[in-house]
């Protein structure tokens, strides 16, 4: 398994809609907003790089309102 978390800077108006979809989005373990320089902050695990990969592009950089994601992988 492989983990990230990932700092997500979004619309600051939408941000509690996109925090509720990124709760719903297959890989993301915990969701929650922050007071910061980014809006949210996920942890998300996968079978692999290249399907966390998958998650982040196509999951969560799809969602309309999110604007940067920073992804710090986890050393386990």
């Amino acid at each position: 398994m492989v983990s990230a978390v990932l700092l997500v800077n979004t619309d600051l108006g939408d941000q509690a809609k996109i925090l509720e979809r990124l709760k719903r989005v297959e890989g993301v373990e915990e969701a929650h907003a922050v007071y910061s320089v980014y809006n949210l902050a996920l942890k998300v695990k996968a079978t692999s790089v290249d399907k966390l990969k998958e998650i982040i592009t196509l999951s969560i950089w799809g969602l309309s309102g999110v604007y940067t994601i920073t992804t710090l992988m986890l050393v386990e």
